[in-house]
């Protein structure tokens, strides 16, 4: 009548003890060469096959599993080693760390959705709460890991054994109907899949279950099955569990003979194996089938041979029913002292056994009360918060209602704000249009006027400074002037009306242009630079424009004659004060601004003795009129630079 549990860790232990040590020994010696992942894997295996031997050992194999995952960063591992952590934990029964460490490997295993895993840790927090007596809490782990089990699990086993799970739950509870439920289901999955062992272990278990259901019939038909299961197996070791369950249910049944039979070869098989605490059940049941039948001195005989197994082992929950069943046999054969001594220790026995269960089931009622308690306050909590969540949901309507009108308000008001928006927007672009072409009119005129300047000055000065320049050269050659100072003088009178012509000239094309282009101011440099060169072909002039310049850049036509004024001037004085062999003129460009420089490589002076003259202060004058920044750098036999920046 023993649970299913205790039979499959019975056959668990006596199955797997004897491959235990071959499997650590292998184990050990591979870990010696493994490393990594490899390694971390045989940590966990040796910690799970060390649990029920060495605890210290399957925790320290546990830790150091855990150790190395976590450094190698493997997230299943890590999960798996607190799970070995937490088995070591329950075989050494601290039930509250081995329920910690579950956790955490659950909730590595919810982060990486391993469902089987999680699956594997709500089982695992089952059986804690099953063996701390949290029975409901037990169930809904169970019932979770079954979900996800009868959805993704590959290995078949992992759903029967949870229903069993369930089933032992129930069997605690005494509702044996749900436990044949849960049983029969997990059944029919071992046979559908050939699972002997299962099917076999089942099978028995069913059938002690039925003796507490007084289907007594049936459960011979179940342990009788079992039996034959076991037998082919060749676990003739769990038979003698089928004899005595088989017994019980014939005794029930009156067989009394068929009982005696299967009591004597059970109580047999029991001893044989060393088995005593079923051998002391079965000569306590053996005893009642010996006292039905009067054989009163057999009965005495199994009841002190089993009080003698129960003494030296203390099997308290035994001692009960035979001595009680001791002082009845002595009273049914008029020994009455004896019946009274025995009838004594019976009480003391029950009043200790009572204290026992009166613990258990005070701890049991304590916590059925703390889980009522804690259901109320539930109840009351959700009360609450239903109340709650109504005066939020009636505030939330009217904070609605509110934030609708809030809204619609505000359309209103963004949609005339926006018209009044564009209204201004409009009247703005309406003034500025005014102004644009108030201002094109203005420029228009002024160009009319620029133009008519300049044709006049074409036109009048021009022709005026040409005809003196005529005059001269006919003076020259009509009277044939032999006084030498004088033909200087009048050389120069024309070279100088010539050079204003040239002047006049390059004021008429700067008044011409509202904007001058870089190229257009290129131009006028490299003509101004090769009428120097003639000038004086001793000096080598050079021009250099630097290749990120577009020559699209554009001036103002004030900024483009300023400029080209400053580059005549800087030459100018060069070639009469530098005594220099080389003059440059360089543009270049430094962030989006446009340098110039005048350089010559002639006698130079040095700015604190000399004052500068008019051509140099000129030069200042009109980078101030333009807005740009002018640099005067010289240094006596080293020549000067001139640096404009704009």
């Amino acid at each position: 009548m023993r649970q299913l549990l205790v039979i499959f860790c019975l056959f668990s232990f006596f199955y797997g003890q004897s491959q235990t040590s071959k499997q650590l020994d292998s184990l050990l010696k591979v870990s010696k060469i493994q490393k990594d992942t490899t390694l971390l894997k045989t940590f966990n295996e040796i910690s799970w096959e060390y649990r029920n031997i060495r605890v210290d050992s399957a925790l320290w194999y546990a830790k150091k599993s855990l150790e190395l995952s976590k450094k190698l960063k493997q997230e299943a591992l890590i999960a798996l080693s607190y799970h070995n952590i937490a088995a070591a934990f329950e075989a050494n029964t601290q039930l509250d760390s081995a329920q910690v460490n579950h956790k955490k490997s659950l909730d590595i295993r919810i982060k990486i959705k391993d469902s089987i895993g999680i699956a594997d840790s709500y089982n695992n927090l089952g059986i804690l709460e099953d063996t701390k007596g949290h029975y409901d809490i037990a169930l809904k782990h169970y019932f979770k890991a079954l979900n996800i089990y009868e959805k993704c699990a590959k290995d078949f086993t992992k759903v029967p054994a949870t229903l069993v799970n369930i089933g032992i739950v129930y069997k605690k509870q005494k509702e044996y109907t749900k436990v044949l439920d849960y049983y029969k289901k997990a059944l029919n999955i071992y046979k559908e899949h050939n699972f002997e062992i299962g099917e076999a272990i089942i099978t028995g278990n069913i059938g002690s279950v039925l003796l507490y259901t007084l289907e007594y019939e049936t459960s011979i038909k179940y342990s009788e099955k079992a039996k034959v299961l076991y037998s082919n197996l060749g676990y003739s070791r769990y038979l003698p569990y089928m004899q005595a369950n088989i017994a019980i249910a014939q005794d029930s049944l009156k067989q009394h003979t068929k009982a005696r039979s299967n009591f004597l070869s059970a109580i047999s098989s029991f001893k044989a194996d060393n088995n005593l605490y079923e051998l002391a059940r079965t000569q306590i049941a053996l005893a009642n089938n010996y006292t039905i039948n009067k054989e009163y001195e057999l009965a005495k005989t199994e009841l002190s041979n089993a009080l003698q197994i129960i003494e030296a082992n203390n099997f308290k929950e035994f001692k009960v029913p035979a001595l009680k069943q001791l002082a009845k046999i002595d009273a049914l054969t008029k020994d009455y002292k004896s019946a009274y001594n025995n009838h004594i220790k019976y009480a003391q026995a029950k009043d200790s056994l009572f204290e026992i269960e009166k613990t258990k089931t005070i701890y049991e009622l304590e916590t059925k009360y703390e889980s009522e308690k804690k259901q109320k306050e539930i109840l009351t909590q959700r009360a609450e918060i239903a109340e709650k969540e109504l005066n939020i949901n009636q505030k939330n309507t009217q904070i609605i209602g509110l934030l609708i009108l809030a809204l619609v308000i505000g359309v209103l008001g963004y949609l005339l704000f926006n018209q009044q928006k564009l209204k201004n927007i409009q009247l703005k672009k309406e003034g500025q249009l005014k102004e644009a072409l108030i201002k094109i009119e203005t420029q228009n005129k002024l160009q009319e006027q620029r133009l008519r300047i300049s044709r006049d000055l074409h036109d009048n000065i021009g022709a005026q400074l040409t005809f003196i320049i005529s005059s001269i050269d006919n003076l020259q050659y009509g009277f044939k002037i032999t006084n030498e100072k004088l033909t200087n003088k009048l050389s120069g009178i024309s070279a100088f009306t010539k050079e204003t012509i040239n002047e006049l000239r390059d004021t008429i094309w700067a008044m011409n242009k509202s904007e001058i282009t870089l190229e257009d101011l290129q131009v006028r440099i490299s003509n101004f630079l090769d009428k120097a060169h003639i000038a004086s072909n001793k000096i080598n002039f050079k021009f250099h424009l630097n290749t990120n310049l577009s020559n699209n850049y554009l001036f103002t036509s004030v900024q483009g004659m300023s400029i080209y004024r400053i580059i005549q001037e800087a030459i100018n004085n060069a070639l009469k004060y530098a005594n220099a062999s080389n003059i440059e003129v360089r543009f270049t460009s430094e962030n989006h601004h446009i340098s110039i420089s005048i350089i010559d490589d002639g006698i130079g002076f040095n700015m604190e003795e000399v004052s500068l003259g008019n051509g140099l202060n000129n030069i200042k004058k009109r980078a101030a009129d333009i807005g740009a920044v002018v640099q005067i750098e010289s240094t006596k036999d080293q020549g000067t630079k001139i640096h404009l920046s704009l």
